[in-house]
């Protein structure tokens, strides 16, 4: 392994290097722009045996990685912000059609050119897995697994690995990057698949080559127990996990309360903990990495576990609330001793989220752990 200084989108290109993509497709657009510019790079070089494909606008770049996809070639693409909203539509076909593509998404909100997150989980209901990560390293590791996970023939599944656009997108970190050979040992060469259709499929029936809605459905919850497998597979040969791969818990052991946390916050958020158990505060932190499928069995054994939990949500659902607020207070539903829900909207359109300001939200949390009344129940920090 080599220890190189990177930003978060050359880690991105790197490990589609890694994994021996055969296709990308793309269209520039910022902060998403210099993963394009490193795959280039590394093809002119020689570094990489892959064909890109420059197209004129985002819409198309799905749709050709579907049709390479389907012919048998491991495929990657990228995007961002205005950008992955553009290839909404053909996004159901990927899924439906269970083509395992994975896809970089560069975070950047729909209401400025600043990160949250509500590009990719606008995207929630079109069938693709979601991964939120958190630096630099996990960029470039989480892109290798995500290979590993869609293709496996009980997922064929495509993923979406999201990265805070900016924050780590040019931001320079420390990345371990493997060998090729010891990439090439993990990840084995695509198997394309000629058909998924069923041998009594009734080709007059209206969509007869997509995969039926209860079928795409427990597929992907099925797919969780794939990504743990895949996630303690990777710790092994590279020294490197995340959690049990859908959720990372820092310093829960014998918490009160947890503050729950997705990408670059939760690394904000392990400072605050460390500074609140400094005062002998039981706060814990729970890293959201796989948002679908939703880990609601983590949730329920930790909701029985605290007394109260605080979700910091990079997003709003406009007349919901926060996505992860939402799902959690749905896992948590049927326990016998529901703990408090408490919801943070932060850092939306890239405001800043300080080490004091998970602070406070966790102190708040923790009040209401110990049956305090606090108000409000969601808050816009």
């Amino acid at each position: 392994m080599t220890i190189e200084v990177m930003v978060g989108n050359k880690a991105a290109a790197t490990a589609a290097k890694l994994s021996r993509v055969q296709v990308a497709v793309a269209f520039p657009v910022t902060p998403q722009t210099t993963i394009v510019e490193y795959l280039n790079e590394f093809i002119t070089k020689g570094e990489m045996d892959c064909e890109f494909i420059n197209v004129e606008g985002e819409l198309s770049a799905q749709v050709v990685v579907q049709a390479a996809s389907r012919v048998g070639a491991r495929t990657f693409c990228c995007t961002s912000g205005p950008g992955c909203l553009y290839m909404h539509h053909p996004m159901h076909d990927t899924s439906s059609l269970r083509l395992p593509v994975v896809m970089a998404v560069v975070h950047r909100g729909n209401k400025g050119m600043q990160p949250d997150h509500t590009d990719l989980m606008s995207h929630i209901m079109t069938g693709w897995i979601q991964w939120y990560v958190e630096n630099n390293q996990e960029v470039l590791d989480s892109i290798i697994m995500a290979y590993r996970v869609a293709e496996d023939m009980r997922v064929r599944i495509p993923i979406a690995v999201g990265y805070d656009g900016y924050i780590l997108s040019y931001t320079a970190e420390p990345v371990d990057v493997p060998e090729q050979e010891e990439v090439d040992d993990f990840l084995p060469p695509y198997k394309p698949m000629p058909s998924l259709m069923p041998e009594d499929f009734d080709p007059k029936s209206p969509m007869w080559w997509r995969v039926p809605w209860e079928e795409h459905h427990k597929i992907i919850v099925n797919a969780k127990e794939v990504i743990k497998e895949v996630n303690e597979e990777f710790g092994k040969r590279f020294g490197r996990s995340y959690g049990n791969g859908l959720v990372e818990e820092y310093r829960c052991e014998d918490a009160e309360a947890v503050i729950v946390a997705m990408g670059t916050i939760a690394s904000t958020a392990r400072d605050a903990i460390d500074n609140l158990r400094a005062e002998g505060k039981p706060v814990g932190l729970v890293k959201l990495k796989c948002l679908v499928p939703f880990p609601y069995e983590d949730f329920q054994r930790i909701g029985s576990e605290v007394r109260a939990i605080g979700m910091i949500d990079r997003n709003v659902c406009l007349g919901v609330g926060g996505v992860g607020h939402t799902f959690i207070r749905n896992a948590i539903y049927d326990l016998e001793e529901r703990p408090k829900v408490l919801g943070f909207h932060a850092g939306l359109a890239g405001k800043e989220v300080k080490v004091s300001d998970i602070e406070r939200m966790a102190e708040k949390v923790l009040k209401a752990a110990r049956g305090e009344s606090v108000s409000p129940l969601v808050e816009w920090v």
